[in-house]
């Protein structure tokens, strides 16, 4: 059963990989997501109208998708570690 071990290898690769960049990956995410609040809300660049629940709402959900995809990746790889069934 030496076929599982690259397998094996491939998906701790993809988590280290992903949570050492995940940090790198909210940044430009946050960014998308202040432009496109910023295109509903208006042209308002008064800095007393930062709204802290939906600012702290979006890394949340931000942050929350990243590991959601973190978690589907990981589910894609790790299919073929799944023991197979013989027809005996």
């Amino acid at each position: 059963m030496g076929g599982d071990k690259p397998i094996g290898l491939a998906v701790a690769g993809i988590v280290v990989g992903f949570f050492v960049a995940l940090p790198a990956l909210i940044v430009p995410a946050y960014y998308l997501y202040a432009n496109v609040v910023a295109l509903v809300t208006g042209g308002d660049f008064d800095s007393n109208h930062v709204n802290i629940a939906v600012f702290l709402t979006g890394m949340c959900v931000i942050v929350g998708l990243l590991v959601v995809a973190m978690y589907v990746a990981v589910n894609l790889v790790g299919k073929a570690l799944s023991p197979k069934r013989s027809k005996s």
